[in-house]
């Protein structure tokens, strides 16, 4: 249903010369991160751990990961996405955000007309998107609690009221 991994954040830029990061993290994800040893960054489309040295927080959230000792090494992990395996996060919000998951194939109906199937579910920061083609255009609908008004789980069927100008995007 849902993926192994789950993107918390992402890793800035190199500081210093130990090879600390400044790191960007959800704020969902921030207390699963502190209580985990390692996280997993996406190199080549494989899954890497990279064991936690240190994490300290000043104006910004800085990273040490064993074995990356230095600048250059830092730089190879610049920009890459920040991952924990799912299994390892329990904040209430993930909680949420992973039951949508389990929307990928149901029918988007607005005001009971059919927008269309979602094809993918998306955390954004702030919200879950669901992506759903409309006319051949892949469209990003909020899965917002104020959007829905009923799911119906065996007909798989979402029925929403959506803003006005949304499916013109």
């Amino acid at each position: 249903m849902s993926s192994k991994y789950t993107p918390i954040g992402k890793i800035n830029k190199p500081l210093g010369t130990q090879g600390e990061m400044k790191i960007f993290i959800e704020d969902t994800f921030l207390s699963d991160l502190l209580e985990s040893d390692h996280i997993f960054v996406k190199i080549n489309g494989s899954y890497v751990p990279y064991f936690i040295e240190d994490i300290r927080e000043s104006n910004y959230l800085f990273i040490k990961i064993e074995e990356i000792d230095d600048p250059e090494s830092a730089l190879a992990l610049v920009n890459k996405e920040v991952f924990l395996t799912t299994s390892s996060i329990h904040s209430d919000a993930f909680s949420t955000i992973n039951e949508k998951q389990g929307y990928e194939g149901y029918t988007i109906l607005d005001k009971n007309e059919t927008v269309g199937i979602i094809e993918a579910i998306e955390l954004m920061p702030q919200q879950v998107i669901a992506w759903v083609v409309v006319n051949q255009k892949k469209i990003a609908i909020p899965l917002a609690e104020g959007l829905i008004q009923e799911v119906d789980d065996l007909k798989k069927k979402i029925y929403m009221d959506l803003p006005e100008g949304i499916l013109d995007l």
